[in-house]
């Protein structure tokens, strides 16, 4: 009896609301075409079209967002400053509106530079400074108010009128330089170009789920439900931008990301997988990280009475991805990891000869610990090669099918056997040892003694493949000079397998004339004469 007059209480209070809702609607149609000012995000106590807080509040008549975003960072990046360092010259990236050279109510107008105050600055105006204070809704999503502070007809657009912006650029404007360089980082990554690679990305309804932020932002919130669409077209299409994986208005997870970090699953295995649950041999592996890493049953094609382990980084990385690709470190600038690029500190860590073992100056081999990406760019090399020795007959086999796709799949895991060493090796190894092409059965298909065969094409412009071939395991360099005897280019310089190899050099920068290119393996040395004609 007593919950009776609470449910009339709650009836008449959302009565009230949609009343005061509607009341502003026809305001807002009234003055409609007028410039757009800031309404103000509000706070919890703000009644409905009053400030975007009046309806996205908990109760409120639209979606409860506020409640949300009022556990961020932005919802209080003004309130929670208690640096020495903060003052004036800050306000304009911890609050919303600001632009001194616009009257249309940003946080600005409320506030002025004064000297003689902490920070230098007073604000004038508590009352509407409160609205706009801190990085609120219309940082996002524009202006979306009158000038006599009511809501603008712009809020009912949306998808035309009101559309948040989820470029990196606008996150950009307050999160570069060296207090916080995300988006310096962040524009040299390839995630800010996942829809310049290729058309097909932002129009093929497969790929658009991780190459564009909007439909990515749908199928992380739903993976279940999600459907193959294109949700934007022309000028709104944005790469992964920061909003793609960070969710403004949402802390439930760490670092605000869209999915919670695990030792199973982070926000990047969303798209860094195959994304099949089944090997079909058939099929060209896509993005295969995910599977690498975790070792599991679908990575590769993995052979029927064979023995498969795991690399320590499977069990290492507890918060996978993000353990070696995005881990901030300080200094001047500090460093954010958002470029992604694999750090060497994070190897450290748990390999402390790492910086004697490696030669960390040089790009190429700065992950080449104990030789592992030397042994497996070898391994791929053989396989490789005996493919390509394959006959029409030989491609229709089930023993060339797996052994394809786990070069497929080794090469779309992209690390060169780092992420899972012990599982990338043996699947070269019982690939290369499964597959042996048609016309090299039975007359030697591993060679026994070493050679280095004549260029061909010969004369060439400006590419020519070169072909050797090792008994054993051997440290090869092949190495290109003029006819003076001046090295110009080195194609071959690591450990590589028993096997015939080949490798391509291309002369695109040099002039016509007669080059040599001299082999080195083990004992064994050879120089021959290639021309190249333009």
């Amino acid at each position: 009896m007593e919950s009776e007059p609470k449910q009339i209480q709650d009836t008449e209070m959302k009565s009230r609301t949609i009343l005061s809702l509607l009341t502003a609607m026809l305001l807002m149609v009234v003055t409609y075409g007028q410039d757009k000012y800031y309404f103000g995000t509000g706070d919890a106590n703000s009644f409905p079209g009053q400030s975007c807080a009046g309806c996205h509040k908990q109760n409120g008549a639209a979606t409860p967002i506020y409640n949300e975003w009022s556990q961020t960072r932005h919802a209080v990046a003004q309130d929670s400053v208690n640096s020495q360092f903060y003052n004036y010259s800050c306000m304009g990236c911890h609050n919303t509106g600001w632009d001194p050279n616009i009257a249309n109510y940003g946080a600005d107008e409320y506030v002025v530079y004064d000297s003689t105050q902490p920070g230098k600055y007073r604000i004038t105006d508590p009352v509407n400074f409160a609205k706009v204070k801190n990085v609120g809704c219309e940082s996002c999503h524009g202006p979306l108010g009158n000038q006599d502070r009511s809501l603008n007809a712009a809020h009912w657009g949306f998808g035309t009128t009101n559309k948040p912006n989820y470029s990196a650029a606008l996150c950009g404007s307050c999160h570069q330089g060296e207090h916080h360089p995300y988006y310096e980082e962040y524009s040299e990554s390839r995630h800010a170009m996942t829809t310049q690679s290729s058309p097909i990305v932002t129009t093929n309804k497969s790929c658009t789920k991780c190459h564009v932020a909007q439909n990515f932002i749908a199928y992380v919130s739903d993976p279940v439900n999600y459907r193959d669409t294109v949700l934007v077209t022309g000028d709104d299409i944005q790469p992964i931008t920061c909003v793609a994986c960070h969710d403004p208005h949402s802390n439930a997870n760490t670092a605000q990301l869209r999915a919670p970090v695990t030792g199973q699953k982070v926000i990047c295995d969303y798209c860094h997988t195959s994304g099949v649950e089944t090997v079909n041999v058939n099929s060209t592996p896509h993005h295969t990280t995910a599977e690498a890493l975790s070792g599991t049953p679908n990575f590769g094609y993995q052979y029927p009475g064979q023995t498969y382990q795991n690399s320590l980084h499977t069990f290492a990385a507890t918060e996978r991805c993000i353990n070696c690709h995005v881990q901030a470190s300080e200094g001047t600038p500090a460093k954010t990891g958002h470029t992604f690029e694999p750090r060497v500190q994070a190897c450290v860590t748990c390999h402390p000869d790492y910086y004697t073992a490696v030669h960390t100056s040089n790009h190429a081999t700065r992950f080449d610990y104990r030789r592992t990406q030397t042994v497996t760019d070898s391994l791929m090399n053989v396989l490789t090669t005996r493919l390509s020795w394959a006959t029409s007959a030989d491609s229709l086999t089930d023993a060339f099918k797996q052994a394809r796709y786990n070069l497929l799949s080794i090469q779309a895991e992209g690390s060169r056997g780092i992420h899972n060493t012990k599982l990338v090796q043996k699947l070269l190894r019982d690939a290369i040892a499964n597959f042996i092409p048609s016309d090299v059965k039975g007359d030697g298909s591993i060679p026994n003694v070493y050679n280095m065969y004549q260029n061909y094409p010969n004369p060439f412009n400006p590419v020519t493949n070169i072909k050797f071939q090792v008994p054993e395991r051997a440290k090869v360099t092949l190495s290109v000079y003029d006819i003076t005897g001046k090295l110009v280019s080195v194609l071959a310089n690591g450990e590589y397998e028993t096997g015939v190899h080949v490798v391509s050099f291309n002369a695109s920068n040099l002039a016509s004339g007669i080059y040599f290119y001299k082999i080195e393996a083990g004992k064994f040395t050879d120089t021959k004469k290639l021309i190249l004609m333009k």
